[in-house]
């Protein structure tokens, strides 16, 4: 261990945990949880829901298939489907959206393929809806490129998120003493993983720190600024580039273009990526399943390569993630 990581963790021990055992208290879990419990089954809908059947709203009317994808997936999947659609002979109409649009046209039972940019929240998982994961994509840390510091402890950024650490001198001496501006992009609160494997909730965080509402505004606020300190996927990081350059950073000496440190978990932050099918018999559609398995060999062809960076299904399983179906429930045991 070098000389700054062990300042860094007895730092951390003396202001953290001696204080809270002194006082004959748990030092708190700082990360969220990384998933939810697939067996539990959101079940405050109206009467009759279930029995209703799919209706394609304006945007889909005549299509064969409706399909949601976030706003990170949408670049990948949209030539795939229509790759799919030509293939079969099928018209599919695709949206893109977010987490939330994709929930939302989900609960009204309005598409056949919803897409995802993390784990399904306790409210997404709708009776008869099943997830299927496709792959994770790295979530990465990056600062402006005059910042000389290139590596942080996953407990440093956590200090630095709740504003414990507060200079960019205390990780490299060779840093400015500047205030250190963290950035962050808190949304789809109420879903795990994603962001809330730094911090679990909102209140966690530093009361300094800048908050932005969209990924353009997280790339313009820390190209701008050589103290700030901001997070995002790698592909949103190449989809942005012409907001101007960022530094990535590694992560306890990961680095998150590292697909193998990410599919092993040796790289902690990443964000999850699922599509949706039906099961429920009033809205099952066998030809949405075939497009999901047409969307899951496309991604096994494609690899966690450049400029998407995302590992897929298989090389998790290869890798001790834990699965449900096809949905990813776990992080690899012991790791």
């Amino acid at each position: 261990m070098s000389r700054r990581r062990l300042l860094t963790v007895l730092s951390w021990v003396a202001a953290v945990a001696l204080p809270a055992a002194a006082c004959g208290q748990d030092v708190p879990a700082l990360s969220g949880p990384a998933f939810t419990d697939p067996g539990e089954v959101y079940d405050a809908l109206p009467s009759g829901w279930n029995e209703r059947p799919l209706q394609h709203p304006q945007w889909a009317e005549g299509a064969d298939l409706a399909v949601t994808v976030d706003q990170q997936l949408y670049p990948l999947l949209k030539p795939w489907i229509a790759e799919y659609a030509g293939r079969e002979g099928l018209r599919i109409a695709v949206d893109r959206g977010t987490c939330g649009i994709s929930a939302g046209a989900l609960n009204r039972q309005e598409v056949d393929v919803g897409g995802f940019c993390c784990p399904p929240s306790p409210t997404d998982r709708l009776p008869g809806l099943r997830f299927h994961t496709l792959g994770i994509g790295a979530l990465a840390l990056f600062v402006h490129p005059d910042n000389p510091v290139d590596d942080l402890t996953l407990e440093e950024a956590r200090r630095i998120y709740r504003g414990e650490i507060r200079r960019w001198s205390e990780i490299d001496p060779s840093a400015p003493d500047r205030l250190i501006h963290p950035v962050a992009r808190l949304h789809c609160k109420a879903r795990p993983g994603h962001w809330r494997l730094v911090l679990d909730n909102e209140d966690l965080f530093s009361v300094r720190l800048r908050e932005v509402g969209s990924i353009p505004d997280m790339f313009s606020v820390v190209t701008s600024d050589p103290a700030a300190l901001g997070y995002e996927t790698l592909w949103m990081v190449h989809r942005e580039r012409d907001q101007g350059a960022v530094q990535v950073v590694t992560v306890d000496g990961e680095d998150p273009a590292d697909a193998e440190a990410v599919a092993a978990h040796r790289y902690p932050l990443y964000r999850t990526f699922n599509v949706t099918t039906w099961t429920a018999p009033a809205r099952r559609n066998d030809e949405a399943r075939d497009l999901v398995q047409y969307l899951y060999k496309r991604m096994e062809q494609a690899g966690p390569r450049a400029p998407y960076h995302l590992v897929p299904a298989h090389l998790l399983r290869e890798n001790g993630w834990q699965f449900a179906g096809e949905e990813l429930i776990g992080e690899p045991v012991g790791r």
